[in-house]
């Protein structure tokens, strides 16, 4: 019995990890794809979603449909109903780097003026935080570096912070 439980797990953790990449890649296409933004969107539009990650990655598609749309009322619509999304992910697992980088990135591309980037101190902080104690959560060592030189990058770090970002090493 506790051989069987055993492979079930191993298979939902084996699935799971690998839809994940399928989403994570899906969603770099949509980035820098409309239509593949589109196609995405309305994959996951209606279904039910309670793994905290995977709402995080409906929640920037949600809003990454404003970045392709050319009505101003569309932009705002599903700019809002992503970081509303990004906000419930969060809530459900506050301790995840991948959503809290999600919701950073986000926000670091909305412009300053419209008053929509109100966690990016929030999120540097918790982000931080979880690498220098090397909470990657399943994140893979190309990932993680990625996420930190955009941390180091992107000229919101504390010196302090780039110091904790300077030590971080994947073993």
């Amino acid at each position: 019995m506790m051989r069987l439980l055993f492979v079930l797990v191993l298979c939902y953790h084996t699935a799971f990890t690998q839809d994940m990449k399928t989403l994570r890649n899906r969603y770099y296409e949509a980035l820098q794809h409309a239509t593949s933004a589109d196609k995405l969107y309305d994959e996951m539009k209606g279904k039910t979603i309670s793994d905290p990650l995977v709402m995080a990655y409906w929640g920037s598609v949600q809003a990454l449909k404003a970045r392709y749309s050319w009505n101003p009322y569309n932009k705002i619509k599903y700019l809002k109903q992503g970081l509303q999304t990004l906000q419930l992910a969060v809530n459900r697992d506050a301790g995840n780097l991948e959503i809290r980088f999600l919701r950073f990135t986000l926000e670091y591309y909305i412009p300053a003026f419209l008053g929509y980037s109100n966690e990016l101190t929030t999120d540097r902080v918790k982000i931080v935080e979880l690498l220098g104690k090397k909470r990657f959560g399943k994140l893979d060592k190309p990932l993680v570096m990625n996420i930190v030189q955009f941390m180091k990058d992107n000229g919101k770090c504390t010196p302090a912070e780039l110091k904790v970002l300077n030590s971080v090493s994947y073993e």
